[in-house]
């Protein structure tokens, strides 16, 4: 009897055919978690720098609400104007400084550390009697090297960031930067106050020389102003209420409010992605670019200007 072997199983050809569609299940599966996964870290990033902006802009407001405390009002906050294609500096005074036991004592605010001499301006330092440097008389030097200092009168005051205190027997050299502008003119009695500088460099935003954030690319300051003395901000004289980049030139007791605008970048490009620094107060959109951005505005109200 003959008898007939059969073996079942593939062949070369379907096996080759088989490993071939798997190759090409797997290499798509493989791109849709690699797409997936890129995606999840994109929008966790996204996330990441959304909170950034807000506990940067959150710190920031809460120093506005204690601006002015216990100095003349006019000395409350100051801000540099980074202009059209720049991030504004912002001062605000420190109330951090002051003792509980000399503010529950005061009978008035303090006058602030006083100037010496008459000065025209541009400078990088200013002469304040020796004696003034502790201005809630607690017995400490309320000025410190890398804080920041704000110089004022009604109409005009100077933001910056205390370079070196040169303290003499009856005079203090008070050192600064950057130095004032050319029509920034002081009179002997203005006010010298130590104060909370905000200010970018690069993506770094820092708050009294100490970088908070790494991934703040811009701060922007609008002020609202009381212009006609009724108590609230003229939408009319500031459209759309918040227009002022800087208060040079206004009497500082028209103060209401103060707007800040930060904007945070993600610390990658990510390709193909057409982002854009959108315009924001007097600063102008910039080139696209393939960044994504965040921003955080927030409005304080000056509680201490009376």
């Amino acid at each position: 009897m003959q008898r007939t072997d059969r073996r079942s199983g593939f062949s070369l050809v379907e096996l080759m055919v088989a490993l071939a569609v798997m190759a090409i299940v797997t290499t798509q599966l493989l791109l849709a978690f690699s797409q997936q996964h890129t995606s999840s870290l994109e929008h966790e990033r996204a996330i990441e720098i959304q909170e950034e902006a807000r506990l940067v802009a959150n710190v920031i407001l809460k120093d506005l609400r204690s601006g002015g405390l216990m100095v003349p009002k006019y000395t409350a906050v100051a801000s540099r104007d980074g202009g059209v294609a720049g991030s504004d500096a912002l001062c605000i005074s420190d109330a951090s400084v002051l003792d509980d036991a000399s503010i529950a004592a005061a009978t008035s605010k303090f006058p602030g550390a006083m100037v010496s001499n008459a000065f025209v301006g541009p400078i990088s330092s200013v002469l304040v009697t020796s004696a003034s440097l502790d201005i809630d008389a607690d017995g400490d030097n309320d000025f410190a090297v890398g804080s920041g200092l704000i110089i004022g009168n009604k109409t005009e005051a100077h933001c910056a960031v205390v370079t070196a205190i040169a303290v003499g027997g009856v005079t203090t050299t008070i050192s600064f930067a950057p130095a004032s502008v050319a029509t920034f003119n002081g009179a002997a009695g203005d006010p010298v106050v130590p104060a909370l500088i905000y200010s970018v460099a690069g993506t770094n935003l820092s708050r009294n020389s100490v970088v908070l954030s790494n991934h703040i690319e811009d701060l922007q300051a609008e002020f609202g102003v009381d212009a006609d003395r009724d108590g609230t901000v003229e939408i009319a004289t500031a459209p759309p209420e918040f227009p002022i980049n800087s208060l040079d030139g206004w009497e500082y007791e028209l103060l209401r409010t103060v707007r800040v605008h930060v904007t945070a970048r993600d610390a990658r490009p990510v390709p193909g992605f057409a982002g854009q620094f959108a315009a924001v107060a007097n600063r102008v959109a910039g080139v696209a670019d393939n960044f994504k951005r965040r921003r955080i505005t927030g409005d304080a109200i000056l509680r201490n200007l009376r």
